[in-house]
């Protein structure tokens, strides 16, 4: 007698889904632990220093609206990818390469807007290692060192500090006596007066500003600390000299009331001899900076790379639904690079 044997449908073994698919899904899991370590080491290093003491976007000529606008871009970018991949799923080709240019531009547009940024951290050097984080160091050591530092790079290049040629001598002049000699902070500062052609008028002009600029702020600080500004205004009036007032003014600025009112050093606005201001942490937030947007930007550009390979393949006229697989994938890879940048936005520009 013959059993009737029903047949079971064979089983497939593995993910149902493709491989490439699966190898994209496990590559962005590594994505994904990298920049949660350099994310998370960020967050780390900010939350253990004072909020105060912690560089604003301000200082470290971030602007908030330029962060806004690539954020912007790169969503358009996400979106654009979308259209992409549904309009070659359904055959129009040409309109899914139309799509793929416009993420291409916007991803370069990104990158642009990158460059433009870093160029402006590099032009105030506002670099790993470069940064200026403190004026008092002891015996005032770390104040001279910048002002050495400064000095060689007026010699080096007078003309992009607008500085004459008796200017760049003098300040060349500074320069072998602060190496030959020891110096004090006030010999120092006598120096950079005569070399930078101030005058003790101009000094003291700029002084009262400043002071002025505190006074005005309620609830600008203690009372004491408030009545020092406040005399040494009156003071000024008289007839101390722009020296005596640079002192006093030095010693009110090393008060946490004051420091937090008017955080830049005398000297930072003349033209003939920039100092650059202090940025507390400056250092340790470029680091981050430039690790966290850095490897960033190198992602966006390898996203770009597939992009272009994607156009000379349709420049050939071999570009096609057959391809719809590699736009989706992609387009996987370009939604990760959006979205970290939708986490560093607020880190860097906003928080």
């Amino acid at each position: 007698m013959a059993h009737a044997v029903a047949e079971e449908p064979q089983a497939h073994m593995g993910l149902p889904l493709p491989n490439g698919k699966l190898a994209m899904w496990l590559f962005l899991i590594t994505e994904i632990m990298f920049f949660t370590g350099l994310i998370g080491t960020y967050i780390i290093l900010r939350n253990g220093q004072p909020a105060k003491d912690w560089p604003t976007p301000h200082q470290v000529h971030l602007v908030e609206w330029i962060g806004a606008f690539n954020t912007f871009v790169l969503i358009c970018s996400s979106l654009t990818v979308v259209l992409a991949h549904f309009a070659l799923s359904r055959g129009e080709v040409k309109k899914a390469i139309l799509y793929i240019t416009a993420t291409f531009t916007l991803g370069g547009v990104f990158l642009v807007v990158k460059a433009y940024e870093y160029n402006s951290k590099f032009q105030h050097e506002i670099i790993p290692g470069h940064v200026m984080e403190r004026l008092d160091g002891p015996n005032g050591l770390t104040y001279l060192e910048h002002v050495r530092a400064r000095l060689k790079q007026i010699v080096a290049k007078p003309e992009n500090y607008h500085a004459s040629k008796e200017a760049a001598a003098d300040c060349e002049n500074l320069v072998k006596d602060m190496e030959s000699k020891p110096m004090s902070v006030d010999q120092v500062f006598q120096r950079v007066q005569k070399a930078a052609k101030l005058d003790d008028h101009a000094i003291k002009d700029h002084i009262k500003e400043r002071l002025k600029q505190f006074v005005a702020v309620p609830g600008s600080g203690s009372q004491q600390t408030v009545d020092e500004a406040q005399k040494l205004l009156t003071d000024m009036d008289g007839k101390i000299s722009a020296e005596e007032a640079y002192h006093r003014f030095e010693e009110l600025q090393k008060q946490e009331a004051f420091k937090s009112k008017t955080p830049e050093p005398l000297l930072l606005e003349h033209k003939d001899l920039e100092i650059k201001h202090v940025i507390p942490h400056g250092n340790l937030w470029a680091s981050c900076y430039f690790a966290m947007t850095g490897f960033h930007a190198l992602h966006v550009f390898g996203g770009l790379v597939v992009f272009a390979i994607i156009l000379i393949i349709a420049l050939r006229g071999r570009f096609g639904i057959q391809h719809a697989l590699m736009v989706e994938l992609i387009g996987l890879y370009w939604h990760f690079v959006d979205i970290v940048w939708i986490f560093l936005f607020p880190l860097l520009y906003l928080v």
